[in-house]
């Protein structure tokens, strides 16, 4: 269970006076330090939450257990590859909890970490909520002094690496139980003089988290960003190892416990801005702010709800300033009530205004359904199409189709005018063409009569001269 370390190789002080001794005892100790434990390193114990067999309905040992996956398994996969990640740095000793499917108490998981000497202990796990309504990635870690200060600075580090790799944020938290810290690991791990954090890396039981979450790509993946959480933390390098290390962030410890929020998001607002009553689109402006903790989900629903109700479609909160807008589907045609609730990262929430919205039997399916035409004048040869004489030899043109929303004596009145438009055209272009038939006949005419009357003169030259210049003759034609 222990990994292998890297070894500092400590400095070697060389004396002026004594050159050439010194060399090669400096050379002698640079040698040996290299097989002995660097006394500068941290050392960080992975937890992988759960582990063993259950009894009955029992989900202790098994964790989360949905779609076929149990949070046991998850959390030894991450582990592992956090383990195997961060390994690969200098100053840095690994140590795991558990490698197997095996049942270790809270307590003894603490003990470990105490015999091996423990900087740190990072707890793997995956959330669950009692209504799978919750989703997103958050952290635990304990209320009182260093162990906060620790942890706090530590999670924000490994929030950090899940934020860029595209989970979502639920924030870092803390919980107070009657005997301090609720969670018992974190609460042995102050007693043990260990801070101790718990990383719920996202929700099995949503599908927002788990179409993220779910395959054995993305549990090694979330292993690798804790792991380079923790070397940023500490500053470690790859294969590289240094004098000291220490963290790169100043540490805050509160003289007084931090606690969790326990007030609900207030201000609560909605109004709705329209409502597409044909295709069931609500626009909508929600408003809500909370002083203690940052706001995480949103719902709305129609009908009858109480505070008690619950809001099992939830989404991410995303307003500014305590606002925000977006749009809500329903059933199309509903007439009723509509009132939306706001969380807070506790779970804690606000219910609103509850507004009454009316169905609009002229709303529009789409954007084409809000063209009117206003005046006959907008009407084009385009818009009006025309069916083939009938059979009967009638040669009567009938107008196909149906447009209710417009006179049909007005139509009649722009085919005339079109028509009659139609007929001046046709006429200007037969003069214009004639016109042009007419001057191309003139100059040809002119043009052969002066042919003719230059091949003659040539004669008349040709029979006149002695020598004829063939290239002379080729350039005046």
């Amino acid at each position: 269970m222990n990994s292998g370390f890297k070894n500092i190789n400590k400095p070697v002080i060389y004396a002026g006076k004594f050159i050439g001794l010194l060399i090669m005892t400096g050379v002698f100790l640079l040698s040996a330090c290299r097989s002995v434990r660097a006394a500068d390193s941290v050392t960080v114990v992975i937890d992988p939450g759960h582990g063993g067999k259950s009894e009955g309905d029992d989900e202790t040992n098994s964790g989360a257990k949905y779609h076929g996956l149990e949070e046991k398994n998850i959390t030894l996969i991450t582990a592992l590859a956090m383990y195997d990640e961060l390994s690969q740095y200098g100053n840095v000793n690994v140590y795991l909890t558990r490698d197997t499917d095996a049942e270790v108490s809270l307590s003894r998981r603490v003990e470990f970490a105490q015999e091996v000497g423990a900087d740190l202990i990072v707890s793997i796990h995956y959330n669950a909520s009692v209504d799978h309504n919750y989703f997103g990635s958050e952290i635990l870690t304990s209320a009182y002094g260093r162990y906060y200060g620790v942890g706090h600075a530590l999670a924000e580090k490994v929030m950090e690496e899940w934020v860029a790799d595209g989970n979502i944020e639920k924030g870092i938290k803390t919980r107070i139980g009657k005997k301090g810290d609720y969670y018992g690991l974190i609460r042995n791990g102050v007693t043990a003089d260990i801070p101790t954090i718990i990383l719920e890396h996202g929700y099995l039981d949503n599908d927002r988290d788990y179409q993220r979450i779910k395959t054995d790509v993305a549990w090694r993946r979330f292993g690798v960003l804790d792991a380079t959480a923790v070397a940023k933390f500490y500053g470690l390098e790859k294969n590289v190892v240094k004098e000291s290390v220490e963290p790169t962030v100043p540490i805050e410890e509160p003289q007084d416990p931090v606690m969790p929020d326990e007030t609900e998001p207030e201000g609560v607002k909605l109004e709705i801005n329209s409502y597409n009553s044909n295709k069931g689109d609500i626009d909508f402006t929600l408003y809500a702010y909370d002083d203690e903790s940052k706001l995480m989900y949103y719902g709305l629903m129609t009908g009858d709800v109480s505070k008690d109700t619950i809001f099992t479609e939830l989404e991410p909160w995303n307003g500014r300033n305590g606002k925000m807008t977006g749009t809500f589907h329903i059933q199309p045609g509903y007439e009723g009530k509509i009132t939306a609730k706001v969380f807070n990262i506790y779970h804690l929430d606000g219910m609103s205004n509850s507004v009454d919205i009316v169905a609009n039997e002229e709303a529009p399916d789409d954007e084409e359904d809000n063209a009117v035409i206003d005046e006959v004048s907008e009407v084009t040869d385009e818009d009006i199409y025309f069916k083939e004489p009938l059979e009967t030899g009638d040669d009567s043109w009938e107008i196909g189709g149906s447009i209710p929303t417009v006179d049909t004596s007005a139509i009649a009145n722009a085919i005339d005018k079109n028509t009659e438009s139609k007929v001046k055209q046709s006429y200007t272009y037969l003069i214009i063409a004639g016109l042009v038939g007419t001057v191309t006949i003139v100059v040809a005419i002119v043009l052969g009569v002066s042919g003719a009357m230059q091949k003659r003169r040539k004669k008349r030259k040709k029979s006149s001269r002695d020598v004829f210049d063939w290239a002379d003759d080729y350039d005046r034609n």
